[in-house]
């Protein structure tokens, strides 16, 4: 891994020839450099993470997160000589993170079989600013506050799991977990790099993992009044402490000059 970090951090420091030009859509197409900022001269690289399968499970529901979830926006190098954290900018179309809907097994009431009315899904969003994104290209790393936005028609549209204040802070590795009990840890996996024939840094299929996180309980569901915030909280055991949830996500990371 040593040379691949010293080569991801040397293409995040110095803009080279690469295009950043990437087709419409969330989750069209990979890389996807979208809306990166590159009007920022101090954006010097475009990035692309993009999900292909994995899920999210409290305690004891499990999601199938799929080709969901998408990270994309610029970076600017650490000032440490480009080792370290990047500082994340968002994308000119977003707030960086994109995500579609997903089915929550069971619905609201905690039944598998389709009853008017009880199907519930789920959508990631940003959970307040994306300076608070925090992006290693280096070591395959990604901190990000998400929130969970729950549609049905009993809840209301303004559901949640998660506030900008009380976010859902997943801190994604490719390396090994330190959770507290009952989880145990576990490990991610980096893939080695590549290239496309554009000169894209590719990094496919890695497994980036957290089950260190708490996840709080739900705000604002039951026609926005909070009517039923137990319930949702019952079904889901919320709030839920760290050590009880996983989060397992197999992705591509795409990255580009600015």
């Amino acid at each position: 891994m040593g040379s691949i970090r010293r080569l991801v951090a040397t293409t995040a420091v110095v803009a080279t020839s690469i295009l950043a030009i990437g087709s419409a859509g969330a989750l069209a197409v990979f890389p996807d450099f979208t809306g990166c900022p590159t009007a920022n001269p101090a954006v010097t690289a475009c990035l692309d993470i993009q999900s292909t399968a994995g899920s999210l499970t409290i305690k004891s529901t499990t999601v199938p997160i799929g080709t969901s979830f998408a990270l994309r926006g610029g970076l600017i190098p650490n000032a440490n000589g480009g080792v370290g954290p990047a500082t994340f900018v968002a994308p000119t179309n977003g707030s960086g993170v994109f995500s579609k809907p997903i089915k929550v097994p069971g619905g609201i009431l905690g039944l598998e079989f389709w009853i008017p009315g009880n199907e519930i899904t789920a959508t990631a969003q940003l959970a307040g600013s994306a300076s608070q994104i925090k992006v290693d290209p280096a070591e395959l790393f990604v901190r990000v506050p998400v929130k969970l936005k729950l549609d049905n028609p009993i809840l209301g549209s303004n559901c949640y799991i998660g506030t900008n204040t009380t976010p859902v802070w997943l801190n994604m590795t490719v390396g090994t977990t330190s959770p507290p009990l009952p989880n145990r840890p576990i490990s991610g996996h980096a893939a080695e790099i590549s290239f496309d024939a554009e000169g894209h840094v590719l990094f496919i299929g890695n497994v980036n993992v957290d089950n260190a996180f708490s996840v709080p309980g739900a705000t604002g569901c039951g026609i926005g009044l909070g009517l039923v915030n137990a319930l949702v909280n019952a079904k889901l055991g919320l709030p839920s402490a760290a050590g009880n949830n996983t989060m397992i996500m197999q992705n591509n990371v795409g990255l580009g000059a600015g």
